[in-house]
């Protein structure tokens, strides 16, 4: 179980030793996970494939937060809370670990690499969340779609895949309603990127084609929020 359990920046000496009480599961695409409101007994890491954690918006809708995709802990928030916070499903065929939140806070106790994991987990989760609501005060459409574009691209470079020619599972519908746009906005964004050479699109396939050009979008003044942290690195990388 550690093997397939263990985030990369964890040991194995930092896993919970009652490791009895670890499952593995595997969704299927669209499989709720957990739903706000739900007695939180356990968080996830994913193994393989993408979750998008929910919230209603001002007009009730459920907005996707933010994507959590290999390696990434899921329902962080639910570490000092009863019951969960948001909801999350699977965007694609997915497995994860589970983990029994008990469980994980009693081998917390003086396990300082698991600590610093779980506040790392939770301090991005709440980080993603405050990003999500940010980015609606972004006017353009193009900064929002070149700022996700650009976050997937540098996700996957944290995880050693390629970065400049990926897959993306998440549907056009689903990027519009976390980007808080309609559709036909999306699609137009992407279109005038690839009008501007910046990257090339065939459905889900994209490539990048000027890294540097996608940061500059990305890092419009009106995105360039001190809390989003996807964001800053990106303009940090941007200013070299």
């Amino acid at each position: 179980m550690s093997g397939v359990c263990l985030p990369s920046v964890l040991a194995v000496d930092d896993l919970p030793t009652d490791q009895t009480r670890l499952r593995t599961l595997t969704l299927a695409k669209g499989q709720v996970l957990f739903e706000a409101g739900q007695q939180a007994t356990s968080l996830y890491v994913v193994r393989s494939g993408t979750i998008g954690t929910t919230s209603p918006n001002h007009y009730g809708v459920q907005q996707i937060l933010f994507f959590s995709l290999g390696g990434d802990l899921v329902g962080a928030s639910a570490l000092h809370e009863d019951e969960y916070q948001t909801s999350a499903r699977a965007v694609q065929r997915t497995a994860l670990c589970e983990f029994p939140k008990e469980l994980l806070l009693q081998s917390s106790e003086g396990n300082g690499g698991l600590v610093r994991f779980l506040r790392r987990a939770l301090s991005k989760e709440l980080n993603s969340i405050r990003c999500a609501r940010l980015q609606l005060a972004t006017p353009r459409a193009d900064t929002r779609v070149a700022s996700f574009v650009a976050w997937y691209a540098s996700a996957l470079a944290e995880r050693r895949l390629a970065a400049n020619r990926f897959h993306l599972p998440m549907s056009r519908v689903e990027i519009a309603n976390h980007l808080g746009l309609a559709v036909e906005s999306v699609s137009r964004a992407l279109a005038d990127l690839r009008a501007e050479d910046v990257l090339e699109t065939h459905g889900r396939e994209v490539q990048i084609l000027d890294s540097r050009r996608l940061r500059e979008l990305a890092c419009s003044k009106q995105f360039r929020r001190p809390a989003c942290a996807s964001a800053s690195h990106n303009c940090a990388a941007s200013a070299r």
